[in-house]
């Protein structure tokens, strides 16, 4: 009896044993079938590793006058002169027109001799006043009297001041709007008044950049019609991000003294960048576009698997990756049409 039982038992081991063996050998077909049907892509892969990079970031920007003014008259007079040739360099204080200012000097005239007798007058008035002879009262309305005429004496002398029309800073005069003999309005422009020997160049870049952009950085810029690289330093960030268009206003200034270039023209500028931190920066010809974004292939074990990745700062090869990857992580760069997630990818070349 106990000689049958062994016998089943021993019987039923090896048949349990010949079923996993069955079912192993179909596995390995299977796999086997299923890599057959799924053939190795071979691509060329970058290995992910945080850096510092150089990148060169390019944007439009303006050009105006380091100084700029509409000449206008303060007053409303006659021109009696101009005193300065068209487009030609004038020095600062340099009188640039003369008004009439017959009227003006005739009062001034009049108010002297008027302060010259109240002068005299309170003279006297202060003898008698130490003497007992007069009272304070009276001597109070003499010297008010004196002190307003020479009030009025300063008052003219402004108004004379203001028929002279000088230069506030020393640049390039433009054209005249006026004629001699014409009657000009403090609502009309005489002249423009440019220093054009400095120029500054107004853009904006991207809040995120603002971090990377200081005073005194030397920026490249071009001009229309003129292919030769210009340089300029930049002296001013303005200290907020403009809430409408995310963008930080940049002002530069360039050297024009051999006045190559010309206020109002356009620009092309180029700023050359160095990240302060390390990140991670891949080549752009990894990324596939979707709808949602940006994906890339990452190999593990020998195939390759889909992630959505979210891009930061770029340059002319590469693109920086602020999700979706982490340091070591291998990536596919060539053949990626051909790839599919699950795919079995054998990398032949790390770049």
């Amino acid at each position: 009896m106990k000689k049958s039982i062994i016998l089943y038992i021993v019987a039923g081991v090896i048949i349990a044993a010949s079923v996993v063996k069955i079912f192993m050998d179909r596995r390995k077909s299977h796999a086997l079938q299923s890599a057959i049907s799924s053939p190795v892509i071979l691509a060329e892969g970058f290995i992910v590793c945080d850096t510092l990079v150089n990148f060169e970031l390019n944007t439009i920007g303006s050009m105006r006058a380091y100084e700029s003014v509409d000449m206008e008259s303060e007053i409303s007079k006659r021109l009696v002169s101009v005193n300065f040739k068209e487009g030609t360099f004038v020095k600062k204080g340099t009188l640039l027109f003369k008004l009439d200012d017959a009227d003006l000097k005739a009062m001034l005239e009049r108010l002297i001799i008027q302060e010259e007798l109240a002068s005299q007058n309170e003279q006297r008035n202060k003898t008698l006043l130490e003497k007992g002879g007069l009272s304070q009262q009276v001597y109070d309305e003499v010297l008010n009297n004196l002190l307003l005429l020479r009030a009025d004496i300063k008052l003219i002398n402004v108004e004379l001041d203001k028929t002279e029309i000088r230069a506030p800073f020393s640049g390039k005069i433009g054209l005249r709007n006026v004629s001699e003999g014409a009657f000009v309005t403090p609502d009309r422009i005489l002249t423009t008044l440019q220093d054009i020997y400095k120029l500054r160049i107004d853009f904006s870049i991207p809040e995120r950049y603002a971090n990377s952009i200081m005073s005194g950085m030397k920026i490249t810029f071009t001009v229309s019609g003129n292919p030769c690289p210009f340089t300029a330093t930049i002296k001013a960030v303005q200290p907020n991000i403009d809430v409408d268009t995310r963008n930080i206003r940049i002002m530069a200034v360039a050297d024009n003294s051999d006045g190559l270039l010309f206020p109002g023209s356009s620009v092309k500028v180029f700023l050359d960048f160095q990240e302060t931190e390390k990140s991670i920066f891949v080549p752009s010809q990894s990324l596939l576009p979707s709808l949602k974004g940006y994906n890339v292939y990452i190999v593990s074990k020998g195939k390759a698997r889909m992630s959505n990745v979210k891009t930061g700062i770029r340059t002319k090869e590469n693109v920086q990756l602020l999700e979706g990857v982490k340091i070591g992580d291998t990536l596919v760069m060539t053949n990626l049409l051909r790839i599919k997630p699950g795919s079995y990818v054998m990398i032949n070349k790390l770049n």
